[in-house]
C-alpha cells in the first residue's frame, strides 16, 4: 500500500549527494532508497529549505485511492447487506486497521447509498428471453400502431410482511442489478385481484375480485368487462387486443372464447 516516509537524515544525505554531483539515480541505490523519495527530498529542500515533512491540514487517510478500488469490487453480492462485512474483508488485506465508519464515508464518496432493494416479480431466463424476443418482434410499430392497441393485465395485491424489506449498499447505476432487487413473495393475510386495459384512445372498465384467476373467469372479464368497453372506444379504428402468456390467458377455452367474440389478438 506504499513504502513509509524515509527520515531527515537521508534526505540531508539525498541532497547533499545531489548537490555534489551524483544523478537521482545514483543517489537512490547508494542510499537504498525509491527514486521518487529522493527527487521529493531535493525538491522539498530547494523550495522550503528544510529536510522535515511540511505542515499539512490533517492526518493521512488510510484509504488510498487503491484502497477505493478495492471497497468497490467489494461491494457486490451479499456484501452489500452490511457494512462490517465489507470492512472485515477489506482490513484482510490491508496492513493498517480501516474502521467500519470509515468505510461508510468513503462508499458515500463513491456514490453508494444505504437503500432499500428494488421490489420487482420474479422472472426466469425464459421470460426474459420471451419479452426482449417480443420486442424485438413489434420494433418497428409507430406510435399510431401501438394507439390501436388495448394492453390488459391483471394482477394481485397481497398483505405482505411489514418486516421484510432488505437494505443495501448500492449507486443509482446498479438500481436494477440482481443482486439489488428483492424477488416479491407474498405473505399472511387478505389479497384483492384486479383487472384493466388501456390504449391510445381510452381505457376498460377496472374489475375487482377477490378469488384466484382461472380460464373460466377470464371468459367472462373478455365478455363482460372487454367487448363493452371496445365498444365505447371512437368509432372508425380496428383495435388489436394484447395479453401476456399467463396460463389461463392460453387455455383452449379461452382460445375458443377470443375466436366467438371476433377479438384481434396482437400475436
Amino acid at each position: 500500500m506504499g513504502r513509509k516516509p524515509i527520515n531527515e537524515i537521508k534526505r540531508a544525505q539525498a541532497v547533499a549527494l545531489f548537490d555534489a554531483g551524483f544523478t537521482i539515480s545514483d543517489v537512490a541505490r547508494q542510499l537504498d532508497i525509491s527514486w521518487t523519495c529522493v527527487k521529493n527530498a531535493i525538491k522539498r529542500y530547494h523550495a522550503h529549505a528544510t529536510f522535515k515533512d511540511l505542515p499539512r491540514t490533517g492526518r493521512p487517510s488510510k484509504i488510498t485511492q487503491r484502497t477505493a478500488r478495492h471497497i468497490k469490487r467489494l461491494t457486490k453480492g451479499k456484501n452489500r447487506l452490511n457494512s462490517h462485512i465489507i470492512t472485515q474483508r477489506l482490513n484482510n488485506s490491508l496492513p493498517q486497521y480501516v474502521s467500519t465508519r470509515t468505510v461508510r464515508r468513503h462508499l458515500h464518496k463513491l456514490g453508494y447509498r444505504y437503500v432499500a432493494k428494488v421490489k420487482k416479480p420474479f422472472l426466469k431466463k425464459c421470460h426474459k428471453v420471451k419479452r426482449f424476443l417480443w420486442c424485438k418482434r413489434f420494433k418497428s410499430y409507430t406510435i399510431e400502431d401501438w394507439h390501436h392497441v388495448i394492453f390488459s393485465d391483471e394482477t394481485t395485491f397481497y398483505v405482505l410482511r411489514r418486516k421484510n424489506k432488505v437494505v443495501v449498499w448500492r449507486t443509482d447505476a446498479e438500481k436494477l442489478n440482481s443482486d439489488c432487487i428483492q424477488q416479491m413473495t407474498t405473505g399472511d393475510g387478505g389479497k384483492v385481484g384486479m383487472w384493466g386495459g388501456i390504449s391510445g384512445y381510452g381505457k376498460t372498465t377496472a374489475l375487482f375480485y377477490s378469488d384466484n384467476m382461472n380460464s373460466t373467469k377470464y371468459c367472462e372479464v373478455l365478455k363482460n368487462k372487454l367487448i363493452p368497453s371496445m365498444k365505447k372506444l371512437p368509432k372508425g379504428h380496428q383495435f388489436t387486443f394484447q395479453h401476456d402468456l399467463t396460463p389461463w390467458h392460453t387455455g383452449k377455452m379461452v382460445k375458443e372464447q377470443i375466436k366467438k367474440l371476433k377479438i384481434t389478438l396482437l400475436e
